[in-house]
């Protein structure tokens, strides 16, 4: 009884500053003039942060004393060690019934392995004076495009190079057309790591 007077009076004390903000916010109304109003709704918003503080104060009392008693009623009933207290609490042991199996590991055939890839090696048609670079059908053979003087081309990388009529003849890919065929090495400038 004693712990909940205090609340209770700090709530009716907020109750009558918050009447009274209310009476001094209508007797502010039309019947003052302007310096007069303002300074009665100055008062009535003071009073009424006044009410509010009061509330809150009394909530914060109760809740204050509601923690207090569940902690001496924790206290009584052995659910809370004090300080200095070594007590051992055993710990709840779950079964599952039936027994659950233990996974076991399967391959995913749905995902992709990993496979070796090729290297790209790429080379730029150089040293033609502005002519191009003649696209053969084969080494030495018919022609079948002209690559420009500084035209990207692709190593076909499973072909080996190839001698004849004195030139060393590569296999390409043009970058820009798609046309594979055989060039001069002469008029290759190899990228990094290309042999």
């Amino acid at each position: 009884m004693n712990g909940i007077f205090i609340p209770l009076a700090l709530t009716f004390a907020a109750l009558f500053a918050a009447f009274s903000t209310y009476r001094g916010i209508r007797r502010g109304g039309a019947r003052f003039y302007t310096l007069e109003r303002e300074a009665i709704l100055k008062r009535a918003s003071l009073t009424l942060a006044g009410a509010t503080l009061l509330f809150l104060a009394a909530i914060t009392l109760l809740v204050l004393q509601i923690r207090q008693g569940q902690t001496q009623a924790a206290i009584e009933s052995g659910e809370l060690v004090l300080e200095g207290e070594v007590t051992s609490t055993p710990l709840p042991e779950i079964n599952t019934f039936p027994p659950t199996p233990s996974p076991t590991a399967t391959i995913d055939t749905t995902v992709p392995t990993a496979t070796a890839t090729a290297i790209l090696c790429r080379a730029v048609v150089e040293g033609t004076d502005g002519n191009g670079l003649t696209l053969r059908v084969a080494p030495g053979g018919e022609e079948l495009d002209i690559l420009p003087e500084g035209s990207l081309v692709q190593l076909v990388s499973d072909v080996e190079p190839q001698e004849v009529n004195g030139l060393v003849w590569r296999n390409v890919r043009s970058i820009v057309t798609g046309n594979d065929g055989w060039v001069a090495e002469d008029f290759l400038s190899l990228g990094a790591g290309c042999e």
